[in-house]
C-alpha cells in the first residue's frame, strides 16, 4: 500500500513543481488575466489550485460545504510568493496526513458533503487528478494569453 501512495505522490511532486515554476514565469500583473469569459481569473486559479491539497483532505474526511466555504474564503492568497508558499505547505500538509495512515485506514471508505464515496487511498487519486485538472486549466488559460508556460509538465 506504501507503494501506491508513493507513486501518487510522486506525481504531485511533478505537479507541484511544474505549477511553481508556472507562477515564476508569471508577473504580478498576470493573476488579473481572464482569458475566457466567465471563467475566473488566472489568480483566482491559482488561489485555487494551492489550496486543493488541504481542502481535498478535509472534503474527504466529512467537512461539511459550509465548512469549505469558510476554510476557502479564510485561505485565499493573492500574490505569487503567497501562492507558491501555499502549494508547498498544503502537499506537505497532504502528505504528513496520508503517512499516518495504516492500510486499514486508507482502505476506509468517506463521503464528501456531496455525496461521493472513496476510500482514503480513492480520494489521494482524486486529489491528485483535481490538481492536474486546473493546472492543464491554467495552462490553456496561459496560452490563449499568449503566455504558454516553458515548463516541464511531466517527467
Amino acid at each position: 500500500m506504501y507503494l501506491l501512495i508513493q507513486s501518487a505522490f510522486k506525481h504531485i511532486d511533478v505537479a507541484v513543481t511544474s505549477l511553481i515554476d508556472i507562477c515564476d514565469q508569471l508577473s504580478e500583473e498576470d493573476l488579473a488575466l481572464t482569458p475566457i469569459e466567465g471563467k475566473r481569473p488566472v489568480g483566482e486559479l491559482l488561489s485555487h489550485l494551492s489550496v486543493i491539497c488541504r481542502a481535498d483532505v478535509y472534503i474527504s474526511e466529512g467537512a461539511s460545504e459550509e465548512e469549505m466555504a469558510l476554510f476557502y474564503a479564510e485561505n485565499q492568497v493573492h500574490s505569487l510568493s503567497q501562492i507558491k508558499q501555499a502549494l508547498i505547505d498544503n502537499q506537505m500538509y497532504l502528505y504528513q496526513r496520508y503517512r499516518q495512515f495504516n492500510t486499514e485506514e486508507l482502505l476506509h471508505v468517506t463521503d464528501s458533503y456531496w455525496g461521493a464515496s472513496y476510500s482514503r487511498l480513492e480520494w489521494l487519486l482524486e486529489i491528485m487528478g483535481h490538481v492536474y485538472h486546473h493546472r492543464g486549466q491554467l495552462y490553456t488559460m496561459l496560452s490563449l494569453t499568449g503566455k504558454e508556460p516553458k515548463s516541464v509538465l511531466f517527467k
